[in-house]
């Protein structure tokens, strides 16, 4: 099943990446900024469906193989598993593209904002993967002939892209729109961009503050001044990339991709089953599709797979695939969404924020209304009490809040992985199989043509870490 996903996707990541030459006479020489956009949209949000799929959901235990391809949930990461990751590099032309296009007209310069933030979003996802990465020479083959670009530190890349979101956060025109349009993610509206840019910019800064005390001061001034700093307000400013449903702009792992047959060797984990099951947490039912056994009866049950179980016991697991949960469903439409960052996630980090004193807010209004906007995007049943349950109700303390938003992060690119690695929560515990002494891994090894084509560089950067494993750390990391 992987071979053939991976087939599938690979095709897709890598649309785009290579020159080419042939020209075609039925299309036209020059192409405005509005048909290049929704392609590199396109293209990213495959990327991050993809890894969703195969690398974030089994490491955090959203989900778990339960045949032979269980590398992932054991954590033996390789090279090979950066599965288009590395190649999100390839977008960064694209994007040069859409920023010389938009010097070459009135009303056009929205076009370039968005490809910037779009840029600092790319690197933002390679280096949480890697770590230490190229940055500022990144992107620069064609126009500077730089083919072996430098790694720059973590550190260095973060301190960057927080500082050039504020800038084209305030660089976005609100009333100029965009004058070809092709933008299928908010339609044009330039304020929801705005929001965008300044809601990753509170990602980011979130991830680096236990490392860089001054951002604090920086959290704290975005939150005070909303007018200044505008967020993401409700669903209706998520960046979700919405697949038209028709071919090739179809969610990845839709039949057309990826067979329903092959869905039964991607069982839901135990951990979030039991854990949304104790809440009696609707979620789960958009999350897993009850047990093959009992779908259609009165009595539909959920059964989650633990992680990492040596194969033979994965595969009979509580009598067998038929009785299992799978991936809910509604992952197999072709109009499934890709998760690029929702409001539940900016609530969350804000209620993070009040807790930790970098500004004055109500934290537990805060994180009730995290919660509700979860619920709300999922398409999941909500009452006010759920929030009254022991282990959901707000004590003022953060492992809830990460816990729920651990809940809400579900099929969000990379995000949980992230957040687990920067927070220590969710507690998972590995399973039995991992090769990796029970720790999470923190990183993904560099592609092995890193090793060969740009290999002093290479060098450099791995011996920063202590070597080119899967357990160095991130800079933000404690």
């Amino acid at each position: 099943m992987r071979k053939t996903f991976l087939v599938c996707f690979a095709i897709l990541s890598l649309s785009g990446c290579e020159k080419i030459d042939n020209i075609n006479p039925n299309v036209p020489a020059n192409v405005n900024p509005g048909v290049v956009l929704p392609q590199v949209l396109y293209n990213i949000s495959n990327t991050l469906v993809g890894n969703a799929f195969e690398l974030n959901n089994e490491l955090i235990q959203y989900t778990c193989m339960n045949n032979t391809f269980t590398e992932v949930q054991r954590f033996k990461l390789q090279p090979a598993n950066s599965n288009g990751i590395w190649g999100l590099y390839g977008r960064l032309r694209d994007l040069n593209d859409i920023v010389d296009m938009s010097g070459q007209g009135e009303g056009l310069t929205n076009y370039a904002t968005i490809a910037e933030v779009i840029k600092i979003y790319i690197f933002s996802v390679i280096t949480d993967t890697f770590g230490d990465v190229p940055y500022t020479d990144a992107g620069k083959a064609d126009s500077e002939r730089i083919l072996t670009p430098a790694y720059d530190t973590q550190e260095s890349i973060y301190s960057d892209m927080v500082a050039r979101l504020q800038e084209l956060a305030e660089r976005v025109d609100v009333s100029g729109g965009l004058a070809y349009g092709g933008d299928p993610i908010y339609g044009g509206d330039m304020l929801k961009w705005k929001k965008f840019a300044n809601s990753l910019r509170l990602r980011l800064l979130m991830r680096m503050s236990a490392k860089s005390p001054a951002t604090e001061t920086l959290i704290g001034e975005m939150l005070a001044n909303p007018d200044r700093f505008p967020l993401m307000e409700s669903n209706a400013d998520n960046f979700v990339y919405r697949y038209s449903g028709s071919l090739p702009d179809v969610y990845p792992l839709a039949p057309n991709f990826v067979r329903d047959f092959d869905f039964k060797y991607k069982s839901v984990s135990a951990f979030i089953v039991d854990s949304l099951s104790k809440f009696n947490d609707s979620r789960l039912f958009q999350y897993a599709r009850p047990t093959n056994a009992s779908m259609g009866t009165d009595h539909p049950e959920y059964v989650g797979l633990p992680n990492a179980l040596p194969v033979s016991e994965s595969a009979n697991y509580n009598g067998g695939y038929n009785f299992q949960s799978y991936l809910g469903t509604r992952f197999q439409s072709n109009t499934e969404p890709a998760i690029w960052m929702t409001w539940s996630e900016v609530l969350f980090l804000k209620t993070e924020a009040a807790i930790k004193g970098f500004y004055s807010a109500d934290a537990k209004t805060l994180y009730e209304s995290a919660i509700q906007a979860s619920f709300e995007y999922w398409d999941a049943p909500f009452t006010p009490a759920y929030l009254q349950q022991s282990g959901v109700a707000f004590d003022g303390q953060l492992p809830k809040v990460y816990l729920q938003k651990f809940f809400a992060l579900f099929f969000t690119g990379m995000e949980a992985w992230c957040e687990y690695r920067r927070t220590g929560y969710p507690l998972l515990v590995p399973g039995p199989t991992n090769v990796n002494d029970g720790k999470v891994p923190n990183r993904i090894p560099y592609p092995l043509a890193e090793q060969s084509l740009n290999q002093s560089h290479y060098e450099e950067a791995a011996s920063r870490i202590g070597g080119d494993t899967m357990n160095g750390k991130m800079w933000w990391q404690n």
